[in-house]
């Protein structure tokens, strides 16, 4: 980084920048990489000017990334947007106050089980929306036109999805239901840039967590079942708003384990471990096992 401000400070009329080891500038370039630097996001929220994440979690909730290893092109777009006035001024945590309490209410009510609304996935005409992100059927952008759906705006390239609401605002019930892939309309780049104006911009990978969270009520995702072994590399940022799903990737850490197992050491409903475990696999946070074990000769 002081290489290339070196490089660009103070030329062709270009802003001077200086770097410094502590806080209060007109940016703060935190590395949330470990457990300190993320406590150190967190308490700089609403007491800074521009806030940056350092990391090479893509799926960290911020509004603004800087990913891992550095690249000069976007170290110096950050710049470029930054001596524009266009990075946002922070005022509160992502996903801080009633969005959390929304979070855990949406996963209260997606580990749920309720017989008479359950639907059958092999029945069904097309994929949920789960599905359709899991297997990339929109590589485009796309707007969601699925009745009784809120206006959603998908952009799988960027790894964003964009919505006006809370996570509350959306009816877990939506997600058990299958939609063709015609469900999705295609926008240019241009006519996206146009529609998202006002729109929150969040990370693909929570629309697929709460997607897959509700997708199956009760039950387990049907490429879950079997005897397969789980495990997770890190803990889904999103399971930490919740906690019996914090215990539950806790748990799966420790892995590999079965669905069995992980029944048995968490205590918990099958219905919950079942959401826990379709959230996990549709958001790609899953290891899974799917070796043959011979019990005997």
């Amino acid at each position: 980084m002081r290489s290339l401000i070196n490089l660009i400070s103070g030329r062709d009329s270009a802003p001077s920048w200086t770097i410094s080891e502590d806080s209060g500038g007109d940016v703060t370039i935190v590395d949330i990489d470990s457990s300190a630097g993320e406590q150190a996001y967190s308490g700089l929220l609403g007491n800074t000017g521009a806030l940056v994440a350092f990391s090479r979690r893509t799926d960290f909730q911020a509004p603004v990334i800087l990913v891992k290893p550095l690249r000069s092109r976007e170290f110096l777009g950050l710049l470029d947007k930054l001596a524009k006035g266009d990075l946002p001024e922070i005022t509160e945590p992502a996903g801080s106050g009633s969005e959390v309490q929304d979070s855990v209410d949406f996963a209260e009510q997606a580990g749920t089980a309720d017989e008479d609304s359950v639907s059958v996935p092999e029945q069904d005409p097309g994929l949920t929306l789960a599905d359709h992100l899991r297997c990339q059927t929109w590589p485009e952008p796309i707007a969601l036109t699925s009745p009784g759906w809120p206006i959603l705006l998908i952009d799988s390239s960027s790894g964003s999805w964009f919505f006006d609401g809370s996570i509350g605002d959306l009816d877990p019930a939506s997600f058990s239901q299958a939609m063709p892939a015609s469900a999705g309309v295609s926008l240019s780049n241009s006519e996206l840039v146009e529609r998202i104006q006002g729109h929150r911009q969040r990370p693909l990978s929570e629309l697929k967590w709460y997607a897959g969270l509700a997708q199956f009520p009760g039950r387990l995702h049907p490429e879950l079942r079997g005897e397969p072994q789980f495990m997770l590399t890190q803990v889904p940022p999103e399971a930490m708003k919740n906690e019996q799903l914090h215990q539950l990737a806790r748990i799966t850490l420790r892995g590999p384990l079965d669905f069995k197992r992980l029944l048995e050491e968490s205590d918990q409903p099958e219905a919950n471990v079942a959401a826990f475990m379709n959230a996990c696999f549709c958001s790609g946070k899953l290891l899974i096992n799917r070796t043959a074990r011979v019990a005997s000769f």
